[in-house]
Order: C-alpha cells, then structure tokens, then sequence
C-alpha cells in the first residue's frame, strides 16, 4: 500500500501570529512546513530552522511558482493582503489570510474578485467561529433577539504596527473585527443598519479609532451592541465576551470565549470549559477544505461582510450618524452569503 501523500504548506509573514500557524502546520499528522517567506532573510530562515520547513526565502515568486505547495498562509501585516491574495490566486494557490481581511472596501472586493475569477480555496482568519465553546452556542440559541459582546483588551502601544492608520488600521478595525464576526455568525439575519459612538483616546499620535460603542440592527428586528478597545481587560469576563438570549432562552460565552453557561426554564447549565486550541481550530478546517474541494470554513465574501460592517461603525463615529447598510457603498458586502 502506498503512503498518502503529505499536504505541502507554505508560509507568507514570519512574525508572531505566523509563528502560531507554523506550530500547528509542524506538529500536524499529514502535513508538511514546505517553505517559508519573510521580507527579512533571518527571520525566514530561523523560522525553517525551528519548524523544520523544507526552504526559506524572501523571494514570492518562489512560492507562487512551487507546484509542490497545495495552501499558502498569509500572515503579514494588513494593508499587504489584497496584493499577495492577489498573487496567490493568480498562481493558482489556495490561500489563508489572517483577519481582518483587508482595511478598505476596495481592497476586500479586490480579494474577492481574484478568488472568484481563480477559483481557489480561500479562508480568512476568525477563528472565533471555531471555538468549541460558540459552537454549541449557535446550535443552542438559533434566533438571537439582544446581544451584548464585546474584545477590550489591555493598553497596545502607540508604535505597535497594528495601530498604524496604514498598516494595520488600529485597534477596532484590527481587533473589533473579530467579536465583530462572531456576532454577525451568531444572527441569522443580515446586519442593516450601524450606528456607533467612539474615538481616539489613547493615542492622539495615530490617526484611529481606539474605543467604539456599536448597535447593530439585523433584518428580523434582532439588535447587538459591542464594545471595543484596548482600555483594560475585564477582570470577569475577559478579552472576549458574549451574551444573548431569545426571549426563551440565553446564554454567556466568557473566558475568552472558552466557556458557556445556558439558561432555559429558568435551568442554568455551565458547561466545561473548552482548553484554547490555538491556529488549530481554523487550520484543521482549512486543510480539510482544499483537501476535499471545499468549500471555505470562512469564505473571503463573509469576511468581506465583517469588515463593512466596522468600516461602516467607523463612518458613523466620524459622522454621528446611521449608517445603511442596504446602501451604497456597503450594500454589496453585505448582501453576500455568511
């Protein structure tokens, strides 16, 4: 019996987030680190050193080129992923990009449109979706009337790239995005309408938005409000929190959405607490995807949603008014499929 062939993996962006994907891709059962890229040349090749990738390069084009590599994660800074998702689909790679997926409506139609035009396999980064915990969660409460979420993490350095307006967008698009998915996963209903409140506290030498109170409107009259920043960690319920309920029933996800309690009948259940998987919970599934053909466990078009809706927040932070989502330039986005 011949051996099944290993699921070649490539690497695009050697920094910390990258370092957690190269963890997984090298401990993986049927996986192999076949290469790495950074802009920094020692950076690469440390990175193959220490998860034993087959070659490093700073050279793009090498991997676009490998018929060898079956996926390419992209991990790099924000305002690079419309150009190397472009790439990536024109060699026909199938491709992972980290959240959010790109900082600008133009950028997230442009992914979108080099996906479809190609055909690959492309997922993007909320993993939060993929947390045990919210899993049960969605099946638990299908219809959410009232959310209340929020990602308030501790103080980011004014320096920190992701708090550059260019590169990384600051901290409520960078990292609202995410509690920002996870509710939109929760509602079955599109979003249509945001309107928000917030600004720039914390870094008056970065042109952001750091601290965001949001309250979405959904389709079937559900509502959500979030809340997000980096002004402290809440001792309770931690980075991520979320809770909603239906009239009937409710829940609580805390413990950076690792554990849940349910409420129905007046029964309150707390569920064990899930152990934090790290990369795994996207990988795994991205794997099983270009394994099988697909399809996408995050398509680039839901992802496309997530960031309209919190480009849209920050429309309504600088205006001080309602934004459409039915509208131009959102309505796309958002009609699209989860």
């Amino acid at each position: 019996m011949s051996t099944p062939r290993l699921f070649h993996a490539a690497l695009i962006g050697c920094g910390s987030y990258g370092a957690e994907h190269a963890k997984f891709l090298s401990a993986c059962s049927g996986v192999k680190l076949h290469a790495v890229a950074d802009i920094a040349a020692d950076r690469a090749e440390g990175f193959a050193a220490k998860y034993g990738a087959g070659y490093a390069t700073t050279d793009l084009a090498r991997i676009w080129a490998d018929p060898e590599i079956d996926a390419v994660w992209i991990s790099t800074q924000h305002h690079t992923h419309a150009p190397l998702a472009e790439a990536a689909a024109a060699a026909g790679k199938n491709f992972f990009l980290e959240k959010p997926l790109a900082l600008t409506l133009a950028d997230c139609d442009r992914i979108v449109a080099a996906v479809e035009r190609s055909g690959v396999i492309a997922a993007v980064g909320f993993k939060l979706r993929f947390f045990p915990a919210v899993m049960v969660a969605k099946r638990f409460l299908t219809a959410p009337s009232l959310t209340a979420a929020h990602v308030i993490d501790d103080h980011w350095p004014s320096d920190f790239w992701a708090n550059d307006p260019v590169q990384g967008g600051g901290n409520v698009l960078s990292q609202g995005c995410h509690i920002t998915d996870t509710v939109l996963h929760l509602h079955a209903a599109p979003p249509v309408r945001v309107y928000a409140a917030g600004g720039n506290r914390y870094h008056p030498t970065r042109d952001i938005v750091d601290t965001a109170a949001i309250t979405l409107t959904f389709a079937d009259g559900a509502v959500a409000n979030l809340s997000i920043g980096d002004v402290g960690v809440p001792p309770h319920a931690s980075k991520f929190a979320l809770q909603t309920s239906d009239g009937t029933r409710s829940l609580s996800l805390y413990n950076r959405l690792n554990s849940l309690m349910t409420r129905e009948g007046g029964k309150i259940t707390e569920h064990p607490a899930w152990p934090e998987n790290g990369a795994a919970v996207i990988d795994q599934p991205f794997i099983e995807a270009v394994t099988n053909g697909g399809p996408s466990p995050v398509t680039v078009q839901s992802a496309r949603r997530t960031t309209a809706v919190v480009i849209a927040a920050l429309e309504s932070i600088k205006t001080g008014r309602v934004v459409d989502l039915t509208a131009a330039p959102y309505a796309a986005a958002i009609a699209c499929p989860a």
